[in-house]
């Protein structure tokens, strides 16, 4: 019992795993509300992908901020929300257009998991790196 008690506290505790919970049950947000939008309420599919990423974005950059990289305590929400916008923006444009493009040839809920992979890869490495890393202190590479 106590060999799980540990692996999961170590699971707990590293940035990835978290990052990873956030990210998806982030996901299930977003694709939940586009196919609520779009197969549902039958939005058109850029409309649909623009609305639930914005607002699956307010629910990442919250959890993300406050328990993925503990940046809440010791750095002002400005320092984060500005490059963290930028991010969001750059990721919103690079979503709404890829799913559009890619539910031309498959199903936009296909689509949109594809499109999310290709994010993960970078949006990691910019959170822990760029965004919420410590003031004063030089990001390790990983």
């Amino acid at each position: 019992m106590s060999r799980v008690k540990g692996l999961v506290s170590y699971l707990y505790k590293h940035h990835l795993i978290r990052y990873l919970f956030v990210g998806g049950t982030t996901f299930i947000i977003d694709e939940g509300l586009l196919i609520l939008l779009h197969g549902g309420m039958h939005f058109a599919v850029a409309v649909a992908t623009f609305f639930a990423y914005v607002a699956a974005f307010v629910y990442n950059f919250t959890l993300n901020r406050w328990w993925t990289f503990s940046a809440a305590e010791a750095e002002s929400l400005r320092r984060h929300i500005v490059p963290y916008s930028v991010l969001f923006a750059f990721n919103l444009v690079f979503t709404v257009i890829a799913v559009s493009l890619l539910s031309h040839v498959m199903n936009y809920a296909l689509a949109k998991p594809l499109v999310v992979i290709v994010q993960t890869t970078w949006n990691y490495y910019i959170y822990k790196n760029v965004i919420f890393v410590k003031s004063g202190t030089v990001p390790p590479l990983e």
